[in-house]
């Protein structure tokens, strides 16, 4: 057995785990035994391994330093001369000493644990290197054995080594890789909950800072929302700021990424549409910084697949300059800042300033140099409110406006008139009922127009209340409210408001939709000829005239007021001096019939274009009949860059003419989002992409218009110092709040972004 157990141990290979072994392993010569059968009787006789011819792996050294090895009990071991006499090794040695190892290979023994624990670099010492004089053994095991032998600490790491291997404790890398584990979760845990506060900030919009950090909204909610919370707590009671992770810039950053992450949520969906529009208009904020608000208008799909408009606010842009040349470059780079395509923009959508509508030096202008085809579109809701501003430049109405603003000012900034006004408001039922449940006047937008109506509304139906006041507060000592309170006793206003708040309420519905971001200009430009044709109706029905006059001889009765006109002369420069007695006819021709007439002209005017892609509305299924060789050929002149060839276009629309002929009228689809989802990719592309161009044209700017007033909810004049960066950043999240947000994937690019005291990947 014993010489099989030599050769095999000769023939064992060498690995490349450890150096060690193999600067103290012998060249061995091969032999021609099996070694699986010399395996096996290794495991009926003694077990061992030659550490002299061993590369040791760790487990190697596991079964080195674990086994028992008093199964060497009765192992012939070889004799040889020692200092002239014949000695051999005695088996008591091992069993007195289990750190020592024998070799068969060397007929010497090593000290295990200095052998595979032991320092490497150092001379060479007994039992680290073979010992093989029998004679001197004990004086060297003394020496290996003394207090001050570094055989000790390479026992204590050989029994460390076995309690790792054997599961009885982690090693080094594995403590250091779970100490990091743990500190990284802890970090990430404490800046999710500073990021969730710093979120539910911004989509709320809370200021975030106070006047002391420690007063502030943030630290409020973080306490409370943490308050349970052991490990967010012993971290903000830190006395080192810089480890806080809660200091401006930080938040700065923190909100920046948030925003960051909602604005690639919506410029993903952006760069799947075909086509594009922007939208952008300026304003002051309350720093006095002129802010440009960059709107997105696109087409998306629903979760039921079907096709749907969008207009998204991206970012706001502080611009030193109004000027088109300065702003045109601004918006343009935006828009390549979130990796939008230039070449899909096929739409802007401007109020009608010069500098953004300007033919030569404007916006619109300037972009069209860089995307030729981005059509200009003039907000169609500004269009509305200038068509009512000038439709309303008649003297009386003039005056009836400006009375109604001034005594709703009144009322609106004076606790004492309010409060009269509230007193004869609580003893008249019936004025009560047509306000409303509202307690107050309301003053006239100098720009919606359009809200006018509403505030005329109020004045009509509180008539009777304001009436009260006046008098109430004239005879309290108001030396004003006399003068207030004859300009409205007289039949010229009472007409004027019954006549102005009916025409203006006919428009108000227009306006709303105008503003809305499912209306495509096709959609708008029939519900404007809708509004256009009952103006038209209410001219030639007299009933509607009777109606209004009655109205207002009611009202003027009650005061005893008789219904008259104005005083006639032979010439007159200020005023309409039509020559007729009766007041009913006077007031219908030259107030009633003046403006409508003025209002439908402004109407045509301005909100029926005549632009060349609008004549694709005849290709709606309801509209085929009117569609000629003449319109269809125009309509390819418009498209021509997003169409494939005449020849395509002009089979598609005989086929699709075919197609729709079947169909009753009342079956076929009205808007274009409808008839989108019924025009096949396949079959129609050159349709389906005009289509999808004129549902990608604005029809007005009321989301940049929105996102002002966002602005100005967040930058007020307590917030006056906040850049524009932040105030862009917190835009973003109030605007999208129902954008959901990944906390994690934030946390990790914070992280990515520079390095950080504390460890967060």
């Amino acid at each position: 057995m014993s010489k099989k157990i030599e050769d095999f141990f000769k023939k064992v290979p060498k690995s490349d785990v450890e150096e060690s072994s193999s600067n103290i392993a012998e060249s061995l010569p091969d032999d021609k035994s099996d070694p699986v059968k010399l395996q096996q009787e290794l495991k009926e006789g003694p077990c061992c391994v030659d550490l002299a011819c061993e590369q040791l792996t760790d487990q190697i050294k596991k079964k080195v330093l674990l086994e028992s090895w008093d199964q060497w009990l009765g192992f012939p071991f070889p004799q040889r001369k020692v200092h002239g006499r014949e000695r051999r090794f005695n088996y008591t040695w091992l069993k007195e000493h289990p750190w020592m190892r024998y070799s068969v290979s060397k007929d010497s023994v090593y000290c295990v644990h200095c052998f595979i624990f032991g320092d490497k670099s150092g001379k060479e010492r007994p039992f680290r290197s073979p010992v093989d004089d029998w004679i001197n053994l004990s004086t060297y095991v003394k020496r290996h054995e003394a207090e001050n032998s570094p055989h000790h600490g390479c026992q204590i790491s050989a029994d460390h080594f076995i309690d790792i291997m054997t599961g009885k404790d982690d090693s080094i890398v594995s403590k250091l890789d779970s100490s990091h584990k743990a500190d990284v979760n802890k970090n990430r845990h404490i800046l999710k909950k500073i990021i969730e506060v710093l979120l539910l900030c911004g989509r709320q919009n809370i200021a975030i800072r106070g006047h002391t950090e420690e007063k502030s909204n943030f630290w409020a909610i973080l306490n409370v929302l943490c308050a349970d919370d052991l490990v967010v707590q012993d971290h903000i009671s830190n006395p080192n700021a810089q480890l806080k992770y809660t200091s401006p810039d930080i938040q700065n950053e923190l909100i920046e990424i948030l925003a960051s992450h909602v604005t690639k949520a919506i410029t993903l969906r952006i760069k799947e549409s075909p086509y594009i529009a922007v939208l952008a208009d300026e304003c002051t904020d309350k720093s006095t910084k002129e802010q440009l608000s960059v709107c997105v208008r696109y087409l998306d799909t629903t979760e039921n697949g079907e096709i749907c408009v969008k207009e998204d606010f991206l970012c706001f842009i502080h611009v030193k300059s109004i000027k088109g040349e300065d702003l045109a470059p601004e918006i343009i780079q935006a828009l390549r800042n979130f990796g939008l395509d230039i070449a899909k923009l096929r739409a802007q959508g401007y109020d009608g300033a010069s500098n953004m509508s300007g033919k030569f030096r404007g916006v619109q202008a300037i972009i069209r140099q860089t995307a030729p085809h981005a059509t200009y579109v003039h907000c169609k809701s500004h269009q509305l409110n200038l068509a009512l501003v000038h439709s309303s430049s008649q003297a009386c109405v003039r005056t009836i406006m400006g009375t109604v603003q001034d005594i709703a000012f009144a009322f609106d900034y004076s606790a004492k008139r309010l409060q009269y006004f509230k007193n004869e408001l609580l003893g008249d039922q019936n004025a009560k009922d047509q306000m409303e449940s509202r307690t107050k006047l309301r003053t006239l937008c100098e720009t919606r127009w359009s809200s006018r109506a509403d505030a005329l509304h109020t004045f009509k139906a509180s008539f009777s209340v304001i009436v009260s006041s006046l008098e109430a507060l004239k005879n309290d000592g108001d030396d004003k409210a006399g003068g207030r309170l004859a300009a409205i006793l007289r039949f010229e206003f009472i007409i004027g408001l019954v006549v102005t708040e009916h025409i203006l309420s006919g428009t108000v519905a227009l306006s709303n939709h105008l503003q809305s971001v499912d209306c495509d200009l096709m959609e708008a430009a029939t519900e404007c000829r809708t509004v256009i044709s009952m103006l038209r109706n209410e001219r030639a029905d007299d009933d509607v005239w009777n109606e209004l006059f009655d109205q207002a001889v009611g009202v003027a009765a009650e005061y005893g007021i008789q219904p008259c006109v104005p005083r006639q002369t032979g010439r007159q420069q200020q005023r309409a001096n039509y020559q007729i007695p009766d007041p009913r006819q006077y007031w219908k021709v030259s107030l009633f019939l003046v403006f409508l007439d003025h209002l439908i002209t402004e109407l045509e005017t301005r909100l029926l274009d005549s632009e060349g892609r609008f004549k694709a509305e005849t290709l709606f299924p309801r509209n085929l009949q009117q569609l000629t060789d003449d319109i269809v050929n125009a309509v390819f002149d418009a498209f021509e860059v997003d169409l494939s060839d005449k020849a395509s276009y002009l089979t598609e629309v005989r086929r699709w003419r075919t197609r729709w002929v079947a169909i009753p009228l009342k079956d076929r689809p009205r808007g274009l989002c409808e008839i989108l989802d019924r025009t096949s990719r396949d079959l129609y592309p050159n349709i389906r992409n005009i289509f999808s161009v004129l549902l990608s044209m604005p029809t007005s700017t009321a989301s940049a218009e929105r996102s002002f007033s966002s602005m100005r909810r967040i930058k007020t004049y307590l917030r006056t110092t906040m850049t524009t960066e932040r105030l862009s950043a917190l835009a973003v999240l109030h605007t999208h709040r129902d954008t959901q947000v990944d906390i994690d994937t934030v946390i990790d690019d914070f992280a990515a972004a520079k390095s950080r005291k504390l460890q967060f990947v």
